[in-house]
């Protein structure tokens, strides 16, 4: 277990990664006003330009996974940890190198780190599956609450990037 506690911590490290691309570019790309090829139901950073707004909710995302990182480490329940890593992994994929690249025709913030940090993320679930030795029933069971709970958490997120924008100015 204490290659995993080290281990853990790559995972809210390459989320930073990630976001910071996101972050650093959101508000000159949504100016752009660009057109979707593919409507999609979706929309990058809750539509919204506001950069403050964005990182507000990115730096509540952070806490959630810094949160579950410290709840594996120090309880060694590392189910919540787990499930949303596969999580993260699969926004990588389906937001930032399948759906919106293909909706927009072009580079979409966050494009170029998904592909950076999606290996590293795939190797680190590869690793704690070893050490875990999840059961397949396991596996779907936290995969799932982890779909439900990061993904919940950021449809919440992006219906109220409005507020968040009002708040931060």
């Amino acid at each position: 277990m204490n290659e995993l506690r080290w281990f853990t911590w790559l995972f809210p490290l390459l989320f930073i990664v990630h976001d910071m691309e996101e972050i650093m570019r959101a508000k000159q790309w949504c100016k752009k006003g660009l057109k979707q090829f593919i409507p999609l139901s979706i929309t990058p950073f809750g539509n919204t330009n506001n950069t403050a707004a964005f990182s507000v909710g990115v730096f509540e995302e952070l806490i959630l996974w810094v949160s579950a990182t410290l709840l594996g480490n120090i309880t060694g329940f590392y189910g919540l940890w787990y499930g949303l890593l596969t999580a993260n992994i699969i926004h990588l994929v389906l937001f930032h190198i399948i759906l919106l690249p293909l909706s927009y025709r072009q580079y979409v913030p966050g494009e170029v780190t998904a592909w950076l940090t999606l290996f590293p993320c795939c190797y680190i679930l590869i690793l704690a599956q070893k050490v875990l030795n999840y059961s397949v029933i396991e596996i779907v069971l936290w995969v799932t609450i982890g779909l439900v709970f990061a993904f919940g958490n950021v449809k919440i997120l992006h219906k109220n990037m409005h507020q968040l924008a009002r708040l931060v100015g």
